[in-house]
């Protein structure tokens, strides 16, 4: 992992500037010798959206009458984690998690959630980047330097990439005024720190 990086682009997302963050991650991989990991620059999973609200909305509904039959809670922030894509690169998913109970100081309270997504949702449309990080690791390829510089760059992209897919997502779910869009969302992916809110 470029931890430098991490935290140089963690700063713009945390201000929402997610274009920023794109652009800084994409330039940083072109200093790189070419590798199959450059075949991401330029690419997104915007597609996903509609499907992703379709996701959100099914969790909402369902999450929304579960907090109705306990009374005592109410739902206060949904989070969003990609599973740990490097090195399962058999299938990429999300998965969605509420809470009734957040920290504006530190993430400690993502591991108290009151509900889980039943069902995730597959990211479709990397599948030829889940087959470069399977070569790296099926081949162990880590002592190329290009191919480790790229690999430390790529999976930032991917994240950002999934951030900017949520970002999307619920600026279209805002303007057709569906409830959740109004509820704060966080992303990321597992195991990393580079966390994106929404609202």
């Amino acid at each position: 992992m470029n931890f430098d990086l991490e935290d140089k682009l963690s700063e713009y997302v945390k201000k929402g500037d997610l274009d920023t963050a794109i652009e800084i991650a994409e330039s940083e991989l072109k200093k790189v010798s070419k590798t199959d990991f450059h075949a991401l620059i330029g690419k997104d999973l915007l597609h996903l959206a509609p499907e992703l609200s379709t996701f959100i909305s099914n969790f909402y509904s369902a999450v929304k009458l579960r907090y109705a039959i306990k009374f005592s809670k109410k739902l206060k922030a949904l989070y969003c984690e990609m599973n740990g894509f490097t090195i399962n690169y058999d299938r990429w998913f999300v998965d969605i998690f509420a809470y009734s109970d957040i920290d504006e100081n530190d993430y400690d309270w993502l591991a108290d959630y009151d509900f889980l997504s039943k069902r995730d949702m597959t990211i479709k449309g990397f599948e030829s980047f889940q087959k470069v990080y399977e070569d790296v690791h099926k081949y162990q390829k880590f002592d190329i330097p290009e191919i480790e510089q790229a690999y430390d760059i790529a999976e930032l992209i991917i994240i950002l990439r999934l951030q900017e897919l949520f970002r999307k997502t619920y600026k279209k779910a805002e303007r057709k005024g569906l409830k959740w869009s109004s509820i704060p969302m966080f992303v990321t992916a597992h195991d990393y720190e580079m966390m994106y809110r929404i609202n």
